[in-house]
């Protein structure tokens, strides 16, 4: 390494597609936590890459007791070939308006995988005593980098195993924002995701909460309830001790011991809630928080 730059590369288990959709669009669920990384603590921090040339890289950080916050933007996308490549132009929160470098990331096919390999560069245009350094002479600084890199990269590599482990989620987010349409009409997405139920043929007015999990898994082969019911889901699959990214979350709704419930797919834990994506979350699929305790149980596809 030179005292102008850095890499880090990592092989992940996974085609070039996924890995570049995981890097970009997923960049807060693998990017590391904690002022070494964020300007903002945990539970504080939620980091934003938008997928496109110009694009910025941002991240919003809120106070304590509070879901508002600021924005703090730390990149600008000025290269942008998906599944192949992107390149940021990168200011550190200390940078001068006219200081920058620069993070490529590649993406390369590699036996069954991908090799992704990041490198940071333009720090020999950085003065000497710029306080990103921290006093510390070239080499010192360039290894430290490196290793912070290296931590990032084996983050990703996780996340990316994570996400293979569970290819329905893909398939749910590409239905984010399917919403139900106002009394009158009906949105025949969401019949669809009624078919293969016990209520097939119905309108979006049902409740399809579990009728998404069902159309979504049957995606990939694997197979649901067959019910529309949302605790149909606790006898499904295996039981989890813990959640893991992707299980199905089931949760009571109304009355703990009651019959009524929502279920959909775990993503992540926030302070006391659990993140889910799911269907009918405020009438759309869309990700939505929930208190940890209407959780009843984690389920785990038995064929997965």
């Amino acid at each position: 390494m030179s005292g102008d730059r850095v890499s880090a590369s990592v092989f992940v288990d996974a085609p070039p597609a996924i890995a570049f959709e995981v890097f970009t669009e997923q960049i807060d669920a693998w990017w590391r936590h904690g002022l070494k990384f964020r300007a903002g603590g945990r539970g504080l921090s939620v980091l934003h890459l938008e997928p496109r040339l110009g694009g910025r890289l941002f991240e919003t950080i809120a106070a304590a007791g509070s879901r508002d916050g600021h924005v703090v933007q730390t990149g600008t996308v000025i290269a942008w070939d998906p599944p192949n490549a992107l390149c940021i132009e990168w200011r550190g929160v200390n940078f001068a308006p006219h200081e920058k470098t620069t993070v490529s990331v590649s993406f390369e096919p590699r036996r069954d995988g991908t090799q992704v390999t990041l490198v940071h560069a333009g720090f020999a245009a950085l003065p000497p005593d710029h306080p990103v350094r921290h006093g510390q002479p070239a080499p010192q600084f360039i290894a430290r980098m490196g290793m912070w890199w290296s931590d990032q990269a084996t983050s990703l590599r996780m996340r990316v195993a994570d996400e293979m482990r569970a290819p329905w989620l893909r398939v749910a987010r590409r239905e984010l924002g399917v919403q139900a349409f106002a009394p009158g009409s009906s949105n025949p997405r969401i019949t669809e995701y009624h078919v293969g139920t016990n209520i097939a043929g119905y309108d979006d007015k049902a409740s399809w909460c579990s009728s998404f999990l069902n159309w979504t898994l049957a995606r990939v082969g694997i197979a649901g309830t067959g019910s529309a019911l949302a605790r149909s889901w606790l006898e499904w699959g295996e039981p989890l001790d813990a959640p893991r990214h992707g299980c199905v979350a089931v949760l009571w709704r109304e009355d703990p011991q009651g019959w009524r419930g929502h279920v959909g797919f775990f993503l992540r834990l926030e302070g006391d809630d659990v993140v889910l994506l799911g269907g009918n979350q405020l009438g759309s699929v869309r990700e939505h928080r929930y208190p940890r305790g209407q959780v009843l149980g984690w389920r785990w596809p038995a064929e997965a």
